[in-house]
């Protein structure tokens, strides 16, 4: 997919200030507008001959530069991949327990419902496993 874009240089003060500032932060990030969207984007250059692919939004409005330069900063992978990892890990942790705990109620609820059918209909919920040879009528 190609995208269409519109780059800063001389258009637009604020938007060169902004491309400026990102650039300055790590120089494989652009500022531009991708007129597919018609949003303001902060983009990384891919290597040749991939176009650039855009990893923050700001949709049509031109953010100041250190707001740019902040979100670079937040969303950077490699300086903030711990705390981000922590993050995804803690709530992966509380999905699955919120689920589970959920599951295993569930679980209980029918395993007593059917107990009680059972012993509704005269019959025992416990299964007995005896070596062959052996009945249970045996008394």
């Amino acid at each position: 997919m190609l995208m269409n874009l519109w780059l800063p240089n001389g258009i637009s003060m604020d938007a060169y200030r902004v491309d400026r500032a990102v650039n300055a932060y790590d120089e494989r990030l652009m500022f531009a507008r991708n007129e597919d969207t018609g949003d303001w984007c902060v983009f990384v250059r891919m290597p040749s001959p991939k176009p650039p692919m855009p990893v923050f939004g700001f949709g049509d409005r031109i953010p100041d530069p250190v707001e740019a330069v902040a979100r670079v900063q937040e969303g950077h992978l490699v300086k903030h991949k711990e705390r981000i990892w922590k993050e995804v890990t803690e709530s992966q942790e509380q999905f699955k327990k919120k689920f589970s705990d959920k599951a295993d109620d569930a679980r209980d609820e029918s395993v007593e419902a059917i107990e009680f059918m059972m012993r509704q209909e005269g019959l025992s919920p416990i299964v007995k496993s005896l070596p062959k040879g052996v009945s249970n009528n045996d008394a």
